[in-house]
């Protein structure tokens, strides 16, 4: 995918390409800028560190080489606190969150073929945002049974808890400020 002749950004997800195209609306841009902002600013001083698209996340499914493996995805936002996991090329793992931002162009992907693909890998929190709706859905890995418990949503009024940290929140009233 990296190879092909053409200026579309894609994904892979099982070996099945997506086009990434179009580029995202502004209110797309404004709730990722913010939310990539509340991170980088707590992440300041501590292990983890946080990205947005294009940012390759390589998912390997076994001890493939990196040309080889199937599935390849630019979450809008990520969270990973394992150093040893990025490279030059992104990162090749499993991050700790992943934030999507629903698009016309993407909805029904990130809310079920990614939603999947993320409870599969056992990406600890997943959060689906909503712009038209103005709401986060928050799924959160429940090593137990190997699946996402029932997910928490937010909404305009409320105080996200992020639940990969202790110490930070998150006022919905400012992730969807006009």
């Amino acid at each position: 995918y990296r190879k092909w002749d053409d200026d579309n950004r894609w994904e892979l997800i099982y070996g099945v390409a997506y086009d990434m195209t179009p580029a995202p609306l502004r209110v797309h841009q404004d709730i990722s800028g913010y939310i990539f902002y509340i991170f980088y600013d707590y992440l300041k001083d501590k292990e983890c560190k946080v990205y947005e698209a294009p940012f390759d996340v390589r998912l390997p499914e076994g001890d493939e080489a990196d040309d080889d493996i199937p599935t390849v995805v630019q979450p809008d936002i990520l969270v990973v606190c394992d150093k040893s996991k990025l490279d030059r090329r992104g990162m090749r793992g499993v991050p700790d969150l992943v934030v999507e931002i629903l698009s016309e162009h993407t909805s029904k992907k990130d809310m079920t073929v990614k939603l999947d693909l993320y409870e599969r890998h056992h990406v600890k929190e997943y959060w689906i945002v909503n712009p038209d709706g103005k709401n986060i859905m928050v799924f959160k890995f429940d090593n137990k049974s190997k699946k996402y418990k029932r997910p928490e949503t937010y909404f305009p009024g409320d105080e996200l808890k992020v639940g990969i940290f202790k110490d930070l929140k998150i006022k919905l009233d400012d992730v969807f400020k006009e």
